[in-house]
């Protein structure tokens, strides 16, 4: 519609209006008139372009441009719906219009932009620039066309969508480098006769990639207590994820405490830092909002299971 509204005002047709009878001009070939609107008998016809090839005929009583260049420009600013199966659009015209049109140009300029960044390279700094620029284009004082403005949307989603892919194919190459590092301290954990082990594991707290590592500490030292800290980005003092395992033969005579439950190192450990975890006694995870001191952290993991172990064994 704001194609071809815009085609018509760039060929710059003349608008005629003439008054008929109304018998007479309801004959007129696509005539346009509002369903169930009374019109007076004469009716006053306003058409656009050639008698011949008219782009528009209808009944109006308003007032009109002499011919469509007039308006210089045209951009649907709003589409809103009124009734079910029924949708209404508001535009605007001239200055406004150009406004419009002219910030369309602008903002996808810079989402051009945007899409020619690599997202393998800077995944983060891609997501941050389409949240600001689509911020930018659902800002309401801001003067946009409605079709420009749904087409930079799927651009920039487009874009994001890219990005997430990239990060998680980023993050999947990362978790195998920090899996293979795990292993290696595990292994050496084991030769060393240790019961506890405490790791900070550079996976971006990703939960998925938790999994992983715990699974790898069960197999690899099924007779040690592990707990895993990852920072969201390291260095940054933002969320840490902790999360931690216990070997279930780590039961006392009674089978009913244990030396270690991973629930209450979990939470012992993200209390320090504010925040909170829970799960089994076998196995448990948690977050924290901010962390500021990750080693701090770290050594209040080792002092609780620490202590928890000697209480038990004296």
């Amino acid at each position: 519609v704001e194609a071809y509204c815009q085609r018509i005002i760039n060929e710059g047709q003349t608008v005629r209006a003439e008054i008929l009878p109304l018998e007479e001009a309801q004959q007129i070939d696509g005539v346009c008139a509002v369903f169930g609107e009374v019109y007076p008998d004469p009716v006053r016809v306003v058409s656009i372009g050639e008698d011949d090839i008219a782009s528009s005929v209808e009944f109006c009583g308003g007032t009109h441009l002499s011919n469509t260049s007039e308006a210089n420009a045209f951009a649907i600013v709003e589409e809103t719906a009124v009734a079910k199966g029924i949708r209404r659009i508001s535009a605007v015209t001239k200055k406004s219009a150009q406004m419009a049109l002219d910030n369309g140009v602008k903002l996808q300029s810079s989402v051009d932009k945007l899409a020619s960044l690599d997202p393998s390279q800077t995944p983060e700094e891609v997501e941050r620039m389409a949240i600001e620029l689509r911020k930018e284009i659902d800002n309401k004082d801001i003067l946009l066309s409605a079709v420009q403005k749904t087409r930079l949307r799927n651009d920039i989603e487009r874009v994001q969508k890219r990005a997430l892919e990239e990060k998680k194919r980023a993050q999947a190459g990362r978790t195998d480098v920090v899996l293979n590092d795990v292993r290696k301290q595990l292994a050496e954990a084991v030769a060393e006769g240790k019961r506890i082990l405490v790791l900070p594991v550079d996976i971006n707290a990703d939960s998925k990639a938790s999994q992983k590592i715990m699974n790898a500490a069960k197999k690899l030292a099924p007779d040690m207590a592990f707990m895993g800290l990852s920072e969201e980005e390291v260095g940054s003092g933002g969320k840490l994820l902790a999360f931690a395992i216990v070997p279930e033969a780590w039961l006392s005579d009674d089978k009913v405490e244990m030396e270690l439950r991973a629930d209450e190192w979990i939470r012992a450990t993200l209390e320090s830092c504010g925040g909170r975890g829970g799960g089994r006694p076998m196995n448990a995870q948690g977050q924290a909002p901010k962390c500021s001191d990750i080693d701090a952290v770290i050594q209040v993991a080792n002092d609780f299971a620490d202590g928890k172990i000697r209480a038990a064994t004296v």
